[in-house]
């Protein structure tokens, strides 16, 4: 069994040496995962992902009324842990909604990023051939790191639901008839005199909690993945601009005539043709992907610190009263990591775009004209350019930025710890 995953890790069984490959077929959980959130541009939209989108929708709407409700609650009576814990649940939910929004709204740039993926794939397999076998090495890494990616967020969202399974059992193995304990819930719910204790509430109010954890992960397995996929399918393109301009003036020479000069001249200008398109389509592709997550990455930038001191301190509250709360635990984790994930890919995203000024400096131009030299100043210039992920009031979206932030977060902790509210 272990042999066989392997395999399938490593993708062992799969032939992409020869022949047309399909980025849906290299990518399967990327292409089931885009089916299900309707960004596809050239397939009908099944009924199952649909009703699953809508279902979505609704839990989400739901789970932020109680949330909020609960959230307005605590802040009334001053309950410090309520509201915190509640108010997390709001912040994490309301981020759901922004996520499942732009899958509709935003569909434009998931067409175009799908279909410069098939473009690129069709290109490494017929006139890019030579760069096939370092682009689909370049491809194996993505499938390793974006599997990576789900089976994390889907262990954090099953880790939830079984701790709240085991902390009802716990509580069912421990309690004594009259001793005035309730059972507990994952989400702190309140709405007036409804008691969230008795039979059938608790039950439904229990189950509700569980399918938002993994509705919510599974939000998250589309979100996290498609960025993987798309941010690494970017620095594969500036991969492709590398290795041409590597190649720009392979079997050139300072010219002995008039025809070999001429020969020369129209080989560069061919190559050139295709660096500069490769770059255009680069860009394209950034924008559109600034386009979807610019919103996305500027909300977990101006949130994410809130969240992972609120989880860590109502973590540390429930262990001075002697009770151990794995779920907020593993939130904070998850967020933690969650996080840190699109600032490393921003990181290494801007450092492979600006890569492509170092592979035009270290080429031999002066064996080439004249002509070439304004295209390479210009990509150059367009490539030292900061990444289309700023805007006002907002910082650079990088590992620094995300240790700022975790810095600015493990203060407020410390702070509230130390106020003993």
């Amino acid at each position: 069994m272990f042999e066989k995953l392997k395999r399938i890790y490593n993708k062992d069984d799969f032939d992409y040496s020869s022949g047309q490959v399909d980025p849906y077929k290299f990518h399967p959980t990327f292409y089931f995962i885009a089916k299900a959130f309707q960004v596809l541009d050239n397939e009908p939209i099944p009924i199952w992902s649909t009703v699953s989108f809508v279902a979505m929708v609704i839990d989400a709407i739901i789970g932020v009324v109680f949330a909020g409700i609960s959230t307005f609650h605590g802040m009334q009576i001053f309950d410090i842990p309520t509201t915190t814990e509640a108010g997390i649940y709001t912040i994490v939910l309301v981020y759901k909604l922004l996520i499942l929004s732009c899958t509709q709204l935003d569909k434009a740039q998931y067409h175009c990023f799908l279909r410069i993926m098939r473009e690129d794939f069709r290109y490494v397999c017929a006139e890019g051939a030579k760069y096939r076998e370092r682009f689909f090495e370049n491809q194996l890494q993505t499938w390793k790191v974006s599997l990576a990616s789900v089976i994390f967020t889907s262990g954090i969202a099953i880790g939830m639901s079984g701790f709240a399974l085991m902390s009802l059992i716990f509580y069912l193995i421990t309690r004594t008839p009259g001793d005035g304990s309730k059972r507990p819930l994952l989400v702190p719910f309140w709405l007036g005199d409804v008691d969230f204790g008795a039979t059938p509430t608790y039950e439904i109010a229990f189950n509700f909690s569980n399918y938002c954890f993994l509705a919510y992960a599974y939000n998250y397995i589309f979100m996290i993945q498609t960025q993987v996929v798309w941010v690494r399918q970017i620095a594969t393109k500036a991969d492709l601009v590398i290795w041409a301009i590597q190649d720009l003036l392979q079997d050139i020479h300072p010219a002995t005539c008039k025809g070999e000069k001429a020969h020369f001249a129209e080989l560069i200008k061919y190559r050139m043709r295709e660096i500069v398109s490769q770059h255009q389509s680069m860009y394209t592709l950034m924008e559109a992907y600034a386009g979807v997550y610019k919103k996305l990455l500027m909300f977990e930038q101006k949130l994410c610190g809130p969240v992972v001191c609120l989880t860590a301190y109502c973590t540390a509250e429930k262990l001075d009263e002697g009770e151990f709360n794995a779920i907020l635990l593993l939130l904070c984790i998850a967020t933690v990591t969650l996080v840190f994930i699109p600032c490393y890919l921003c990181t290494f995203l801007g450092i492979k775009v600006k890569s492509i000024s170092d592979a035009c400096w270290s080429l031999s131009f002066w064996n080439a004209g004249r002509e070439i030299r304004p295209y390479l100043v210009l990509i150059m210039q367009r490539s030292l350019r900061p990444l289309p992920l700023q805007a006002p009031g907002f910082e650079e979206i990088s590992i620094q930025t995300f240790s700022a932030k975790m810095t600015s977060a493990y203060s407020l902790f410390n702070m509230l710890r130390q106020t003993k509210l």
